[in-house]
């Protein structure tokens, strides 16, 4: 994996070694799970239920993979996609997952999939809650989530690991990669790319661009989005993130990137070498891929010129160890930015009364 950093770097001046060793110290707990493997038995039809860090991660690696075996992901109450979904249903084993046991959406997707589905077995991955009342009723198999991990930096634990390793992902590279990343230092470009980004939004540019010329990896940027709306979005403080894709975005949203508001960093996301490609002869091209490569590179220096700092992010393949190093490397630098904010990034305070709300609601 590959960092590049364009019109980014901003007068530092303080050392941060504070900062990094209190980083060092919070992050224990997730920088000890990328050390433990989960492994399951490999199933031919798989669904997860559960919703934001319970399902995000696992999500992204089974679409960036393109993993043949079947899976059906329940991240939501929309009625419509929901019963279409479990439609296609046939004996699968169901991953129900909630950290808290007591999450909505999880709860009432797990009681339609036992009313409505013939299911080949229930495994539970909670701590508490009304699924583990649930899970000890029916003697269901519980898998356990190490407490002082939030769920959205839980992929390497149970959480990711279970459902990933029951669908055939080789989920000893993916935390392969995760611990070639584990080398935490303030050279390291995850703890450089928290202190460019914190240093922006100090001036104002407060919008994260997440521009990835890799389809596949369209789930990780909803994972990302989780992890940092989550992790900074507190005390009137934090950074939105905004979702592109390249070459699509470069027709709608490159005109504001170039000529709006200079109010954003741009990370582009992409690959050395795709795992598809054809041989074709278009004015300088010789590969199909030359084409996207030359709308990405046309795009950042454009951006450069007109002084938008910009990131290029470049996996050399997308594969179970290059996604292990992307995920790790995304958990530093925003646990690593919470620092800098003096915020806790692993809790999230406003959503609970929301929770709180939608439950009254519901009982009235």
């Amino acid at each position: 994996m590959r960092v590049d950093f364009k019109n980014c770097f901003k007068e530092v001046d303080k050392d941060y070694s504070q900062e990094l060793e209190k980083f060092i110290n919070i992050f224990k707990p997730i920088r000890e799970t990328i050390y433990r493997e989960v492994k399951e038995d490999e199933q031919d039809e798989v669904v997860v239920i559960g919703m934001g860090g319970s399902i995000l991660g696992t999500e992204t690696v089974y679409y960036a993979l393109n993993v043949n075996k079947k899976a059906i992901f329940l991240d939501n109450t929309d009625p419509e996609v929901t019963l279409r979904k479990i439609k296609l249903l046939d004996n699968p084993v169901v991953y129900v997952v909630s950290k808290s046991g007591n999450t909505l959406e999880t709860l009432v997707n797990y009681k339609l999939i036992k009313d409505k589905v013939d299911v080949k077995e229930f495994i539970f991955i909670t701590n508490g809650g009304k699924l583990l009342e649930i899970a000890k009723k029916n003697n269901y198999r519980v898998l356990n989530i190490p407490e002082e991990v939030p769920g959205r930096y839980s992929v390497f634990t149970s959480v990711g690991l279970a459902p990933l390793s029951a669908l055939g992902v080789d989920v000893k590279s993916l935390l392969k990669g995760a611990k070639e990343m584990d080398k935490i230092n303030l050279n390291h470009p995850a703890v450089v790319n928290g202190i460019i980004h914190y240093l922006h939004e100090r001036e104002g540019r407060d919008i994260s661009v997440l521009m990835t010329y890799v389809e596949s990896l369209q789930y990780f940027g909803e994972w990302y989005k989780q992890l940092l709306g989550e992790s900074l979005g507190k005390n009137f403080l934090g950074i939105t993130p905004l979702l592109s894709v390249g070459a699509k975005d470069q027709h709608s949203l490159l005109q504001l990137y170039l000529d709006g508001k200079k109010d954003k960093v741009i990370t582009f996301l992409t690959v050395e070498e795709y795992r598809e490609d054809i041989e074709i002869e278009f004015e300088g091209a010789k590969k199909y891929s030359d084409i996207i490569k030359a709308e990405k590179l046309a795009t950042e220096k454009a951006l450069t010129n007109r002084g938008v700092p910009n990131i290029t992010i470049e996996l050399k393949k997308v594969d179970e160890k290059e996604l292990g190093s992307l995920l790790y490397f995304y958990m530093i630098q925003i646990a690593f930015m919470g620092v800098l904010y003096n915020i806790d990034p692993f809790n999230q305070p406003a959503v609970e009364e929301e929770k709180r709300i939608c439950w009254s609601i519901l009982k009235k």
